[in-house]
């Protein structure tokens, strides 16, 4: 080969090697590509299943327009974890036990209604709630019915109840950050029948009702004892 050629060829070479490195540095060099978008997966509905196939959770939308999550165990016909929102913006978080009952229910309601409840195999036993207007309560249950309810009032005035039969009110106390306070007794209709009463922590007063929820006689510590009829002064004895 001449001399001629070899310097030729040895030029090209250069040349590429020279090229090569120019395009790894400029790619180097150049500004990072920019971060693509992440796909956006779309469907009605997705299942969980383990190794057997079995399922163990689900999500999806019903035809009611609500948004449901529901998480199974090994061998849970029901759900153990069911968490759903609603349309209207409630949402509703449910716990099972092991016996594929109820044990804790959470609500959110769009009016602002806000509950906590408890069970006990499946019955209600405990209720925390905040009602739309604030007033908050504890209510305690059993064999599905309230008996006792441990409340404040939109005041924030401290409010307790015993329910008899049919959750109707057996006894209430009041208690009023003015000094007023409060102790009734209802009929088994709910009627109020007696109150004994203290207001603004000075004047006593005892009440007695008819059936029909009208005073009947009223004491007073002015002294006054008041008698009445269908709510009309009858006597009165200083």
């Amino acid at each position: 080969m001449t001399q001629q050629k070899r310097v030729m060829l040895i030029s090209g070479i250069i040349s590429a090697i020279l090229g090569l490195l120019a395009g790894f540095l400029g790619g180097r060099l150049a500004a990072p590509p920019a971060a693509t978008t992440p796909a956006v997966m779309r469907a009605g509905d997705f299942q969980l299943v383990d190794r057997e196939g079995r399922q163990r959770g689900r999500w999806g939308v019903d035809p009611h327009g609500v948004a449901r999550l529901a998480l199974f165990g090994s061998n849970a016909a029901a759900p153990l974890v069911s968490l759903a929102a609603d349309p209207q913006g409630g949402a509703h978080l449910e716990l099972g036990d092991a016996n594929r009952q109820k044990a804790v229910e959470i609500k959110t309601e769009l009016k602002g209604a806000r509950q906590v409840a408890l069970y006990h195999e499946g019955h209600l036993r405990l209720n925390l709630e905040v009602q739309p207007n604030g007033e908050p309560a504890v209510n305690l249950y059993d064999r599905g019915s309230r008996l006792i309810t441990l409340g404040l009032t939109r005041r924030g005035d401290p409010r307790l109840v015993f329910a008899g039969e049919g959750q109707k009110t057996a006894l209430e106390l009041m208690g009023g950050k003015t000094g007023d306070r409060s102790l009734t007794l209802h009929e088994k209709n709910g009627t109020p029948r007696l109150v004994l009463g203290l207001k603004d922590d000075k004047k006593a007063a005892l009440g007695l009702f008819d059936r029909r929820g009208k005073t009947r006689v009223a004491l007073m510590d002015e002294p006054s004892l008041i008698f009445l009829k269908s709510g009309k002064l009858v006597k009165v004895l200083p």
